[in-house]
């Protein structure tokens, strides 16, 4: 049996909270109410009244004491100071100016009537004009009579001894190349032998332009290095192996048509290859395009030329280069024009766009070593060194040498006595031919 015992819940442990005896005071913050801003006061005008009084003369000196002002004795008597009158020159009725004026003196660099005064004192000389003449006229240096009227220095405008540096185009001679067109416009044309006993032609163009030339043809080498000395861009389709390689080497400038196709166009009424042509305007364009802008010295690819030039040598209406059985050159002096007309075979040569002869105004023929490179009968001509050659323009001639130092230097044509040669303003043709070619003339 088991009994159930109720046993009793613990008792809960009481806290006793401890008892506060002393009462201490707790901190309050006292807050302020905000000050009102205080307006300052506004300024009192204060009122007055004023009176004007006017005060008169006698009023106002009245009372003042009188000072004595006492004058010393002058024993001498006073001398006028008044400046002496200076003499005056009339230019007219109703105007005069002092002749000191006109004693001044300048410095400065003066021209009158194209002659020209070194820095450095030059008296100003003036000459009055009479009365009632109309035109008093001064000038630096001059004395100029009463009335005289002087024209005013001749003004000359200065040219730039830079210019563009020139195109040299390949130009055909093939029969069906002909009749070419530009070889007019060129300021200087080469013509020399090429293979298969044919010529070519290098135009050299310095400010003359074309709005066509061609046909273009190849490169070669001997071509190249004339256009070298001019200093030009040379412009070519294709060209010899040589002719590749000497560009290269030698760092020309060119216009490739075969790569810079853009200034060159094809002729519907030829055949190719015989039908390729430029302009020069469109050659200048694409030059700028692939940065050929340097600017050159004039005087360094310019002839001299002198109006007043004439030859020693003897007279001569007519001229004949026989380069081969094949193809003969021949000009003919026509007095009145001054002119050479050139003959191609016995016809006259003519400009395909302009129809008219071609018609020269210097001719230069250069005799120079030329000999066969190869089978297909391609030529190496020797243009380094020494050779002679002759002149003819105004119907003379006269016998002259060349020499060229070096391959990038000018050929320079002198006469007998060593001097340059001057020639007549116009376009130049030089004939490069072998050197023991005889010349008919």
């Amino acid at each position: 049996m088991v009994s159930l015992v109720e046993i009793p819940a613990p008792k809960q442990p009481e806290s006793k909270k401890p008892e506060i005896t002393e009462e201490k005071a707790i901190a309050q913050l006292e807050v302020k109410p905000k000050a009102k801003p205080i307006s300052p006061e506004p300024p009192k005008i204060k009122e007055e009244i004023t009176e004007t009084k006017v005060i008169s003369k006698k009023e106002l000196t009245e009372g003042a004491q009188k000072v004595e002002v006492k004058t010393p004795e002058i024993e001498t008597k006073p001398v006028s100071m008044v400046p002496p009158a200076q003499t005056k020159e009339s230019l007219g009725e109703d105007i005069s100016v002092s002749t000191e004026y006109f004693k001044q003196t300048i410095t400065s660099r003066k021209e009158v009537k194209g002659e020209i005064f070194e820095p450095g004192e030059s008296q100003l000389k003036v000459n009055l004009g009479e009365k009632e003449e109309e035109n008093i006229e001064a000038t630096y240096g001059t004395v100029v009579n009463p009335g005289e009227i002087t024209t005013l220095p001749e003004v000359k405008e200065k040219e730039s001894p830079f210019g563009s540096r020139p195109l040299s185009i390949m130009v055909e001679n093939s029969e069906g190349a002909r009749p070419q067109s530009g070889l007019d416009k060129a300021n200087i044309v080469y013509e020399a032998l090429a293979e298969g006993g044919i010529t070519r032609f290098l135009a050299i163009y310095y400010d003359q332009d074309a709005e066509e030339v061609g046909p273009i043809r190849s490169a070669r080498p001997y071509f190249v290095s004339k256009s070298l000395e001019h200093k030009a861009i040379y412009v070519h389709v294709g060209g010899s192996e040589e002719a590749y390689n000497f560009i290269k080497e030698e760092k020309i400038d060119d216009i490739n048509e075969f790569v810079d196709f853009q200034p060159f166009w094809r002729s519907k009424d030829r055949n190719p290859p015989h039908n390729l042509y430029t302009s020069t305007i469109k050659l200048r364009k694409e030059a700028n395009k692939l940065g050929y802008i340097e600017m050159i010295k004039k005087q360094e690819y310019q002839f001299e030329i002198d109006r007043n030039e004439n030859l020693t040598g003897r007279e001569t209406d007519s001229m004949v280069i026989p380069y081969n059985s094949n193809y003969t050159v021949s000009y003919k002096y026509l007095p009145e024009s001054m002119k050479y007309l050139r003959f191609m075979n016995g016809e006259p040569h003519i400009d395909s766009k302009t129809k008219e002869q071609i018609a020269v105004d210097n001719i230069i023929i250069q005799f120079a070593e030329t000999k066969i490179i190869d089978e297909e009968g391609r030529l190496a001509v020797d243009f380094v060194g020494k050779g002679k050659g002759l002149l003819f323009f105004k119907g003379s001639s006269t016998e002259i040498t060349w020499e060229k130092p070096d391959l990038r230097s000018r050929t320079l044509f002198l006469d007998k006595e060593g001097n340059r040669i001057a020639l007549a303003p116009g376009n130049v043709w030089i004939q490069i031919v072998p050197s023991d070619l005889k010349i008919q003339y």
